[in-house]
């Protein structure tokens, strides 16, 4: 019996067995690029399950997407959220672009000569930098310079990127150059100084980047550049330094007033917190969409009692939609319906038309016609005259006593064509055991039929009213999710505008 399992790379057994539930870097996990497919892990998860998300920084935005998975939620903040923990020593650095490498020599042969006199063994040090032609680059600088480094990032294989990681831990170089792909989920023994070469670009990348270092209570070190240029990252820098009781050098506090003045007289617009963004608001759009039609399929009606004025639109395509998947009535017969007939109404006397008395006569009057005919012998006038078929051998399914007539003539084509299926539609005869046949011509939208023409229809036989039933609401279903797959691929479809245009 397996109690816990670590699976990725989809390797995973029965969803349905899970009852506890675990995501680590959580506010990354519904972020773009991994929100749909954590989504669709979860949402195949038995619902009675408990779930924990872990993450040393949880931005309000993602917060709310995370609490779709939650129910009644508990929050235990352990030192503060997005906040350096206290044994990281953090160091700000204003300097220009081209001074910066210098600068990095001097701190990496500073750092190093302290380690030969403190004894330590095998010094580690972590260089970030925010792009992957940067840290190539860096690399192949810092080895001319005779430091041996690796790099690390994400155009490289995976193999590659695990193989760089073990060899670091290893001690085979004391120093790695990567991309904020090592900001998250990198534990190093004796990693004890992290240079960020590029500043961060927003302030949850700098916690994860700064936190790589001074883990399980061992002390640890932080230097950041940042250039005059990149003003618009201070504010975040300073709040980081200001929440873990940091030291704020005084021309980063003025980078940071400046810039925050420039904002105010409309000259800049702040940065960006490196979550969300349109393409998690298309999903939620998509997702909502499917909700609605799932929700009036089944007649729950929301307690807002309507829409957003955003949602107007989306609302009526999928009324319009789903108003068409409204069951028709069924039609009941009180005599078998004659051999010739086969028109989509067959012709006969209702219960509503005479009075109980007739009508209980006429059934009787049918049953002895129809146990006359089965005891005589052949008729020469029936020998020589084929008879025509009977409703039994028709319908395949006894007498015919329910009809009903299901039009599908204005739904999607997508729609259409799954419920008019051969294999289909003996596949919901079998199960409801009624009899379907395809009826009518396919009129386009704008075009009517004319005289005695009928919309394309489907026509349902059945000796008994639940066999008529079974055979509509299996047809609704049916349509119901063709339905619901043509609105995602004409939502996906409708949003997919890329940077580039074939022509």
């Amino acid at each position: 019996m397996i109690d816990l399992l670590c699976a990725n790379a989809g390797r995973v057994t029965n969803l349905q067995r899970v009852t506890y539930l675990v995501l680590d870097e959580a506010d990354r996990m519904f972020d773009m690029g991994f929100e749909p497919q954590v989504m669709k892990i979860v949402n195949n998860v038995r619902p009675d399950r408990q779930t924990v998300l872990f993450s040393a920084t949880f931005p309000r935005a993602m917060e709310s997407l995370a609490r779709k998975i939650l129910k009644r939620p508990l929050e235990i903040t352990v030192g503060g959220k997005s906040v350096v923990a206290t044994d990281v020593t953090q160091v700000v650095e204003v300097i220009k672009d081209a001074n910066k490498f210098l600068r990095l020599l001097e701190v990496l042969g500073k750092w190093f000569a302290e380690a030969a006199e403190t004894d330590i063994a095998e010094p580690r040090v972590l260089i970030f930098v925010d792009r992957q032609e940067a840290a190539d680059q860096l690399m192949n600088t810092l080895l001319k310079r005779g430091y041996v480094c690796n790099a690390l990032h994400g155009g490289k294989d995976q193999a590659d990127r695990d193989s760089t990681i073990a060899d670091f831990k290893a001690g085979v170089f004391p120093i790695l150059i990567a991309t904020s792909v090592a900001a998250r989920g990198l534990d190093v023994k004796g990693l004890n100084l992290v240079i960020n070469f590029d500043c961060p670009n927003h302030k949850e990348d700098y916690v994860h980047r700064v936190g790589r270092t001074g883990r399980a209570g061992n002390k640890g070190t932080a230097v950041t550049f940042i250039t005059p240029e990149q003003e618009r990252y201070a504010g975040d820098l300073v709040y980081a330094l200001t929440a873990s009781n940091g030291t704020v050098p005084p021309e980063l506090q003025a980078m940071a007033d400046g810039f925050k003045e420039k904002v105010k007289a409309g000259q800049a617009q702040r940065a960006s917190s490196g979550f969300g963004g349109k393409g998690l608001e298309k999903l939620d759009k998509e997702r909502d969409l499917i909700k609605q039609a799932q929700k009036a399929s089944h007649g729950i009606v929301d307690e807002d009692g309507g829409a957003s004025d955003n949602d107007e639109e989306k609302d009526e395509k999928v009324a319009g939609l789903l108003e068409k998947i409204a069951l028709p009535p069924t039609i009941k017969k009180n005599a078998p319906v004659s051999a010739g007939a086969g028109s989509a109404t067959a012709t006969a006397t209702s219960t509503e038309a005479k009075p109980a008395g007739v009508a209980r006569a006429l059934d009787v009057l049918n049953q002895l016609n129809q146990q006359l005919r089965s005891a005589a012998p052949s008729a020469p006038a029936a020998a020589s005259t084929p008879a025509a078929p009977s409703t039994e051998t028709r319908a395949g399914r006894g007498v015919v006593n329910f009809t009903c007539e299901f039009e599908i003539n204005d739904f999607p084509q997508r729609a259409r064509w799954k419920v008019t299926n051969k294999d289909q539609i003996n596949q919901i005869s079998d199960l409801s055991e009624a009899a379907i046949t395809t009826r009518g011509e396919f009129f386009p939208e704008g075009k009517q039929p004319k005289g005695a023409e009928r919309k394309l229809y489907l026509f349902i036989e059945g000796e008994t009213e639940l066999a008529v039933d079974r055979a509509k609401n299996e047809i609704r279903r049916i349509l119901l999710e063709a339905v619901v797959a043509t609105a995602e691929i004409d939502a996906k479809s409708s949003g997919t505008t890329g940077r580039y245009s074939v022509v």
